[in-house]
């Protein structure tokens, strides 16, 4: 079996790079949007993007490893037009997910850097602001010379951007403590400003994600739990969302569940309407996705979604990466969304008063960090390779080639191709083994975008539950009719029905085994008996059994009763290995959602559905 030989690829691709850029508008090679030379790489268990910025004429990106709040090999990288690259020789790394741009001051807030028109890049040291920075925002009072900054263990900084002053708001969960405080001794500096007067956080919660400010208030979202159950059990309580606007004090809690996502329809640009803008948050529970918005500050209205993905659902939180929200110039009003491996339409205008609008455009298999415009092409920015894979350890993997160097790309997507992946599909529920009364009704759901749809409404003994439908728009609630204990309301969406795969009684299975020793029946279409697991993607693993392709969850978000199918397979698998943000099959580059392109996603959808109905 192949071994991954980075070091030597590297050689190769940075000689075909530098060859190309010496001969007259050469581009570099790609393969279905991603450039091997790009691939960015650390000396850390995990190389994921944390964001990606169009600034001062070029591209600029951070990478990210894992719990690493006083800094780490990971780069600030400087993409030119042409796609020739620079590193930032005075890198400090960390775990940074944090972007903003600061008009006042006209520059660019990415992880520790900020970076001013001209493209001068100034460091805000980690000895001055510990801590892994998730996310940034405007400021309540100052925001003409100051914005906020979060950390994943829930802090909160203020940062001056003109002198690069940093004052401690709310100290973190104390996670962090001893390494910080180890980190300071060797470097004789003293703990940060503020963090003897500030509070500690004690608001649940330790793996935030975005940040936000609006109606005088800041608001953070958190989607991890630090806990035994929570490495184990998707369905934990896990996560928060909560608020703050008084120095001395904590946050305080608005919603108890896991919530990656919390922006303004300014985006990029914090909230320059903080009066007026809504203020949306997304993440999920056990159910479905959950959509939150606030158009005062007080009070949210919640909306369900459908999951098109399982691999997202960790109750640590670790699966998910920085699910987001953003503005790509698609010039209809809308922007786009990214949730449990669906890419979104979603309306700048969202609130209670105009809730319809949000569209599913396909779903992917890439973990994407963050993503933007730049030029023609969306850039999304990935999670592609982990050296140490963290809790994705499985038996079927025990013969796989190991990845030795945590790696990572950007993917290049033009925006009329995001229809071209996997076709919109998903599940959720309203209600999921709970007590429900006569009249009660369901939060909305969402309805529009689907080609099929498929409704169940049972109690825990399989008796239907007698119910209506309401439907307003683009969304429906069910209302139940009876009293029912323990009941489930459960929407399945996906393609519309295909007749090409069908289904013998005879049909051959193949029988594959989890680390539990729990057998697991598939279909075998093409007589291939062989069966082939990789995690291309961190986090998530790649299965290939009987001639079909599934994405198949970590063990602690499911794993086999989660996967999903991705397409028929055009050949058997001979060889399959990750690299620089590509999948190489039998030899051949290509990127991971290349494998629903052959045609066959509705085929493999449908197959799956059918020999699941038959009680394999």
């Amino acid at each position: 079996m192949k071994k991954c030989t980075c070091e030597f690829l590297g050689c190769l691709f940075a000689a075909a790079f530098a060859a190309a850029a010496h001969g007259a508008n050469v581009r570099p090679v790609s393969h279905s949007g991603v450039y091997p030379h790009l691939a960015m790489f650390n000396n850390e268990g995990e190389c994921g993007t944390g964001a990606v910025v169009p600034w001062a004429g070029d591209l600029w990106v951070i990478t990210y490893g894992p719990h690493l709040p006083t800094g780490s090999s990971d780069k600030l990288y400087r993409i030119k037009p042409d796609l020739s690259r620079e590193t930032f020789p005075g890198s400090v790394g960390g775990t940074p997910a944090n972007r903003m741009i600061h008009r006042e001051t006209n520059q660019l807030l990415i992880g520790p850097y900020v970076i001013d028109a001209k493209g001068n890049v100034r460091v805000v040291p980690p000895a001055k602001m510990p801590g892994r920075l998730t996310g940034a925002a405007r400021h309540l009072t100052d925001p003409a010379n100051k914005v906020y900054v979060a950390t994943m263990e829930t802090g909160l900084y203020e940062l001056d951007m003109r002198n690069l002053a940093v004052n401690t708001l709310i100290r973190e969960n104390g996670m962090n403590d001893r390494r910080i405080g180890a980190y300071l001794e060797r470097l004789g500096m003293p703990w940060p400003a503020g963090w003897d007067r500030a509070p500690r956080t004690h608001i649940p919660g330790y793996h935030s994600k975005g940040l936000a400010s609006g109606f005088g208030r800041v608001f953070i979202s958190n989607n991890g739990e630090n806990s035994e159950a929570a490495w184990r059990n998707p369905f934990v309580h896990s996560g928060v969302l909560a608020w703050w606007n008084t120095p001395g004090g904590d946050w305080r809690m608005i919603r108890r569940c896991q919530f990656t996502e919390v922006t303004t329809p300014d985006g990029i640009y914090g909230n320059e309407h903080p009066e007026t803008n809504p203020v949306w948050a997304m993440g999920w529970d056990a159910k479905s996705v959950i959509l939150g918005v606030t158009t005062n500050g007080e009070s949210w209205a919640y909306y369900r979604l459908p999951k098109a993905s399982h691999c997202y659902d960790g109750a640590h939180g670790w699966n998910t990466e920085w699910p987001r929200i953003r503005d790509v110039g698609f010039g209809d009003g809308t922007l786009l969304a990214t949730m449990h491996g669906t890419f979104w339409r979603f309306p700048k205008g969202f609130t209670p008063a105009s809730p319809n609008g949000i569209r599913p455009i396909s779903t992917y298999l890439k973990v994407i960090g963050d993503f933007c415009r730049w030029g023609d092409s969306i850039v999304f920015g990935c999670d592609d390779q982990t050296k140490d894979a963290f809790l994705g350890k499985r038996g079927l993997k025990k013969d796989a080639p190991r990845c030795r160097q945590s790696q990572s790309n950007l993917w290049f997507v033009k925006p009329e191709d995001l229809d071209k992946f996997g076709p919109p599909s998903g599940e959720g529920y309203v209600w999921l083994n709970e007590d429900v009364k006569a009249g009660d009704v369901s939060d909305p759901f969402l309805h529009a975008g689907y080609e099929s749809m498929r409704f169940t409404f049972r109690r825990a003994d399989g008796r239907e539950v007698r119910h209506e439908l309401l439907q307003d728009g683009d969304w429906v609630r069910v209302k139940c009719l009876e009293d029912a204990k323990k009941a489930t309301a459960r929407f399945r969406y996906g393609p519309a029905p295909c007749e090409a795969p069908k289904l013998c009684e005879d049909e051959p299975v193949i029988v594959v085994k989890d680390d539990n020793g729990k057998e697991w029946r598939f279909p075998n279409v093409n007589g291939d008996d062989r069966v082939v697991c990789r995690e291309i993607a961190t986090e998530r693993d790649l299965l290939y059994v009987g001639g079909v392709w599934y994405e198949l969850p970590a063990e602690n978000a499911g794993g086999f009763s989660a996967l999903r199918p991705i397409a028929l397979a055009d050949d058997p698998v001979d060889l399959l290995y990750g690299e620089r943000g590509l999948m190489y099959l039998n030899g051949r580059p290509m990127v991971l959602d290349d494998l629903w392109r052959n045609g066959t996603a509705v085929k493999a959808y449908w197959l799956w559905e059918r020999f699941s109905e038959k009680g394999e």
